[in-house]
């Protein structure tokens, strides 16, 4: 668990820049290493600096953040992307939860989630407003047509194990394989071999798009998002 973070901003509005700025200066642990507010030079920078954690604007000049994240993710893999969007951006929650973002907030939240966000982040977990989450669950469509969908929780024809869902319960709360293993007596390895495991019978890419399959399934509900989704 990390307890420092570089952080790498970049927004085109100025506005933005100083909301952000204003929340997360002089906080403990957290260093602002750069403020970008163009896609070519937050790829050059995350590239040459490796950030911990990556705060994009949704809306770019020239790419939308969906298309700039996986390309953030490809030359700074260990880089955790939290997107802000305005309001009448939520439509992009789906894309966004498939390009592998980290963390996904509306701009005009309480910028004291911001940096709880960063820290869930820098830990390795995800943090997603519950109104986003509520949006990406009717727009991530292509969950609805994974041929496990009707059977993710029913007895014997189970697509996951009870270890897996018990896995999946403990995702949901933002925890890391480390914090985990030690709740469900697992090494920190065996958790990681089920989470890939997990993946690979659902056919998704990442740890929010499981808890979001896992919201669409019923494995989980809304209510035992505690850490990585706060309600608005």
């Amino acid at each position: 668990m990390r307890n420092t973070a570089n952080i790498l901003i970049t927004a085109n509005d100025s506005g933005d820049f100083n909301n952000i700025l204003d929340s997360l200066n002089n906080q403990n642990g957290l260093n602002i290493i750069g403020v970008e507010s163009n896609e070519a030079n937050t790829i050059i920078k995350s590239e040459r600096f490796k950030p911990d954690v990556l705060i994009l604007d949704l809306t770019q000049s020239v790419m939308d953040g969906t298309e700039l994240a996986p390309i953030i993710h490809r030359r700074s893999p260990n880089t955790g992307i939290i997107m802000i969007c305005d309001r009448d951006e939520n439509d992009y929650a789906g894309t966004a939860l498939k390009a592998g973002i980290s963390g996904f907030l509306l701009k005009k939240t309480d910028m004291n989630k911001l940096l709880h966000a960063v820290r869930i982040v820098n830990m390795g977990g995800y943090y997603i407003s519950s109104s986003i989450i509520r949006r990406a669950l009717d727009s991530i469509t292509v969950i609805n047509q994974f041929p496990g969908k009707s059977n993710v929780n029913k007895g014997e024809n189970c697509l996951l194990s009870p270890v897996e869902r018990c896995i999946v319960v403990e995702l949901a709360q933002g925890l890391s394989d480390k914090e985990i293993a030690v709740r469900l007596n697992y090494s920190a390895g065996s958790i990681r071999n089920c989470v890939t495991s997990i993946k690979r019978k659902t056919k998704l890419k990442n740890r929010v798009e499981i808890v979001v399959f896992s919201l669409v399934c019923g494995l989980i509900d809304i209510e035992q998002l505690d850490f990585t989704v706060k309600k608005e």
